[in-house]
């Protein structure tokens, strides 16, 4: 039986993985770049990156256009060209040709009803690795991806206008937040960049959305307040923990305080705990002797 060459070459780049400083390792993923399955480059870019391979980004850069002409058939689900953008984004390498190219590129694809767009984890990735290496559009890029279809896409610019670190960005967190997302991701990315850049007390801001009415923005407020490991960001959570009747939100809350390694918080939810088994105590176990039972009696004989 005729081996399968994509497969033969995916086990042997895992195998060489296992040996990343080996010249033949270095050899064997750079040969692997001219490989005609867009899966054998992608998991060639998944080795550079961990092995920090940076000797090979060069490599990469020079591999990337060759994915953009006819993508679909020679990437499809952009596996190659997002492997790469990640690999030299782990680098802080800069490539801006490739940065630039990405952060733009949209591709449709045929599947089950209308094409789909498999490219918003390539802009997500692109726009970030624009920020991180200083690139002058970079923002701007980020700023054109809050209005993009794909909810990944969104959060992506979202996740990159917080790594710039600018205060002045939380403005423009504030305004996702306050237009709304349909996409709990994308709102809770908000959120973050909120708590983690303005100076316009962030935290009573999105504790005030804990008690929104729409449960995805609850959750997400829930979720950045975790994240952002503050202690009167815990205090938020604890405060409307005892107020939130809705079951969704408050396991959000109570899954948040769990998680945060806050005393006071363990306290709060052990106390809990002991609420719930001693009412557990006062609930019937066993079915009444006098109630009645289901279905027909059997007749005396």
């Amino acid at each position: 039986m005729k081996r399968d060459p994509v497969q033969a070459a995916l086990l042997a780049l895992a195998e060489a993985a296992r040996h990343p400083r080996d010249d033949a390792t270095v050899t064997l993923v750079r040969s692997s770049l001219a490989h005609r399955s867009n899966h054998v480059v992608g998991r060639a870019a998944r080795a550079v990156r961990e092995a920090e391979l940076t000797v090979l980004a060069p490599d990469f850069v020079a591999a990337f256009p060759r994915f953009l002409e006819d993508p679909v058939r020679r990437d499809p689900g952009c596996v190659a060209k997002t492997g790469i953008v990640q690999a030299l984004l782990t680098f802080d390498y800069p490539a801006p040709d490739v940065y630039l190219r990405g952060a733009v590129h949209v591709q449709r694809e045929p599947a089950f009803g209308p094409p789909i767009d498999t490219a918003p984890e390539l802009r997500s990735s692109s726009v970030m690795a624009l920020v991180v290496t200083e690139h002058p559009a970079a923002l701007g890029l980020c700023v054109d991806l809050l209005v993009d279809p794909e909810p990944v896409a969104r959060a992506g610019g979202v996740r990159g206008l917080t790594a710039s670190g600018r205060p002045d960005v939380a403005l423009l967190m504030r305004l996702v937040v306050l237009r709304g997302d349909s996409d709990a991701g994308v709102l809770a990315e908000a959120f973050a960049g909120l708590l983690a850049l303005s100076s316009d007390d962030p935290v009573r801001f999105v504790a005030e959305r804990l008690a929104s009415g729409n449960r995805d923005v609850a959750r997400a407020a829930a979720m950045a307040l975790w994240e952002a490991r503050r202690p009167d960001a815990i205090g938020a959570l604890l405060g409307h923990l005892p107020r939130e009747e809705r079951h969704d939100v408050r396991h959000a809350i109570i899954l948040a305080l769990a998680t945060s390694r806050d005393d006071e918080a363990v306290s709060v939810l052990l106390e809990l705990i002991a609420g719930l088994c001693r009412s557990a105590r006062h609930l019937p176990t066993r079915r009444s002797a006098a109630a009645p039972r289901r279905g027909c009696a059997r007749s005396p004989t």
